[in-house]
Formats: C-alpha cells, structure tokens, sequence
C-alpha cells in the first residue's frame, strides 16, 4: 500500500520533489550544487548525516516518496496547500465512520458565515494529503 499511494503522490500534476523528502530507498532529495535549477540528487541519512555524502546521478522515475518520513508529509502538505493555491488549511483525525483524516480548509463566503471545504479524505493522514493533492485543481 506505501508504494501505490506514493505512486499515485508523484502522478499528480502538482506534485515535486522538494529539498528534505526521503525516498523509498532511504535516500534524501537534495539539489545538486548550488544551481538551483540543477537535477535532483539523493544522499542517504546516514551518508548526510556524516558528510561524506554519495549521490546519485539524478532522480529517475523509480524514485519515490516514503510518506512515512515525517519531514515528506511536511513538503506534502506544501505540496497541497501549493496545489489549491490555501495559505493555510487543517487536517486532522475525523471521527467519522468512514475516513479517519481529513484535509479541510475555511472559507469565509459571509461577513457571517464559514463554510468548511473538505478537500481530501484518507484513512491515514499521508492518503488525506495524496487524496488532496490528486483532487487539485
């Protein structure tokens, strides 16, 4: 289930790769040098961490996104509320019966009245943020 909802992330129009996500693999996405207009490189945690990093040439379409990583789900929600063009938008445990998270955001159509848009639906908070981003216009 990880690498289908991480193959659907990278599917959407909206999607990039952004400075800090983990791969799959165990990798992190960094810019190589300082061209940042350079292709995507990876260095693992532990090769970073120690800074004596080995990188790979470039991304390639095999890379993908551990939706696990906190720092991922992060760049996700960018990612997102980049997509819908949302400053700021929620998501959060739903009690529902059906979903678990849901991403939310408010609009204030009124001087009196807010009115709740739910953008994505998931049983966890990563399938919330990739239902989100795949829903965007």
């Amino acid at each position: 289930m990880t690498e289908d909802l991480a193959r659907r992330a990278v599917a959407c129009p909206g999607w990039r790769w952004m400075r800090g996500m983990r791969c799959l693999d165990g990798s992190r996405m960094l810019r190589a040098g300082r061209d940042l207009s350079g292709p995507w490189q990876a260095w693992s945690d532990e090769h970073y961490d120690a800074c004596a990093c080995k990188l790979r040439p470039e991304e390639t379409r095999d890379d993908l996104p551990d939706l696990d990583d906190p720092a991922t789900l992060g760049c996700l929600l960018a990612l997102v509320r980049a997509a819908w063009g949302v400053g700021s938008l929620v998501y959060r445990p739903w009690n529902g019966a059906i979903r678990a998270w849901r991403v939310v955001t408010f609009a204030h159509e009124e001087d009196w009245m807010t009115v709740a848009r739910i953008l994505g639906e998931g049983a966890t908070e990563a399938e919330a943020l990739v239902a989100a981003l795949e829903a965007a216009p």
